[in-house]
């Protein structure tokens, strides 16, 4: 069986690429290349992600198809840029989900019990935050920050008690919102990161990505997802 060469495997992965930014758009209006990629870059992350890479393949597709009189093609990709963009393709096909790479169990808080029981089972575990249940609802998520924040109201007011105090009373005294964001188990891994760059851009920080099965709150946790693992998820997608 004879090897396809360079130039036909990424032609074949640049056809892909083609047709499903095409399909992301479905407006039936035939575009140039470059416009395909500058629309498709606005709704799709992957494509946001690659864009620049795509309109320099964009030139390289051109000089490939023109072929010299003697049938050769003008340029022979090398075979990184062939890899880059076969994965390019294939994640655009498959894109990954956060499971089963996020699957794991997860540190759970009930909202009644002590503010001591919260710090010991954090720092045990060296995490900066975990989801707050009342019974199986996920009802809030409690951080490190806000524990701060709630010993130093308490410090300044002499009513620190962490036996007696609940993680309910804590999350009801101190200033929060709620940082974070629920998804299924088959949420694209592609979306995660734009989830925390959004709250970046609203001037606010996204705590945790917590996933159950259909994305809500009534269900068993399966997974979460913070900043720490955002690296992760870039050499996945890369």
């Amino acid at each position: 069986m004879v090897e396809a060469k360079n130039s036909e495997r990424f032609l074949n992965a640049f056809s892909t690429i083609e047709q499903e930014m095409k399909k992301i758009l479905d407006s039936g209006v035939h575009l140039p290349f470059f416009e395909l990629v500058n629309k498709t870059s606005k709704v799709n992350p992957l494509i946001k992600q690659v864009r620049f890479d795509l309109k320099e393949y964009g030139e390289l597709r051109n000089a490939i198809i023109h072929n010299r009189t003697d049938g050769a093609v003008i340029a022979e990709p090398n075979d990184n840029v062939v890899a880059h963009i076969e994965k390019v393709a294939k994640l655009l096909i498959e894109p990954p989900k956060v499971t089963p790479l996020f699957l794991k169990e997860v540190l759970t808080l009930s909202a009644d019990s002590p503010v001591s029981k919260a710090i010991k089972d954090m720092s045990k575990q060296v995490y900066t935050q975990a989801p707050i249940l009342e019974g199986d609802k996920i009802v809030g998520l409690l951080t490190l920050k806000m524990i701060v924040q709630w010993m130093g109201l308490s410090l300044d007011d002499n009513s620190f008690d962490i036996e007696n105090t609940t993680i309910n009373d804590l999350v009801d005294a101190v200033d929060h919102v709620d940082s974070y964001e629920l998804v299924d188990v088959n949420k694209s891994l592609l979306e995660i990161p734009d989830l925390f760059y959004r709250w970046q851009d609203k001037g606010d920080k996204l705590e945790a990505v917590l996933i159950t099965q259909n994305g809500e709150d009534n269900e068993p946790l399966k997974g979460i997802i913070t900043n720490r693992d955002l690296p992760l998820i870039h050499r996945e997608l890369k």
